[in-house]
């Protein structure tokens, strides 16, 4: 089987002084996931990225890694504990983000 680089679309973001401990936290968090629970943080971002990405420049967003194959509902049904923990962490990061900007 040859395995693909997984792509996790939230360190695609751009690190700053400002936001290195926290993306340092969040790469750190996706090495400890295992290889199916990984697939499925980047398929939930991947849909939430697609619902965002018409405003994906206005808020420094990252462009989603790969058209997800999941719903969102099929997605997080198949989660564990571990990747669901992972996800709100990202989810709680785009969101600060978002709310940063508007805040500009």
């Amino acid at each position: 089987m040859v395995s693909m680089e997984l792509k996790n679309p939230i360190l695609d973001i751009e690190m700053t002084e400002e936001n290195k401990d926290k993306l340092d936290s969040l790469k750190d968090g996706f090495e400890e996931l295992s290889a199916e629970e990984k697939i499925d943080v980047i398929d939930f971002q991947n849909v939430m990225l697609q619902k965002v990405s018409i405003h994906r420049e206005k808020y420094g967003m990252p462009d989603s890694s790969q058209a997800p194959k999941r719903d969102a509902d099929e997605i997080i049904s198949h989660m564990t504990p571990k990747s669901l923990d992972y996800s709100q962490m990202c989810i709680n990061y785009y969101v600060s983000k978002i709310s940063s900007t508007l805040r500009k």
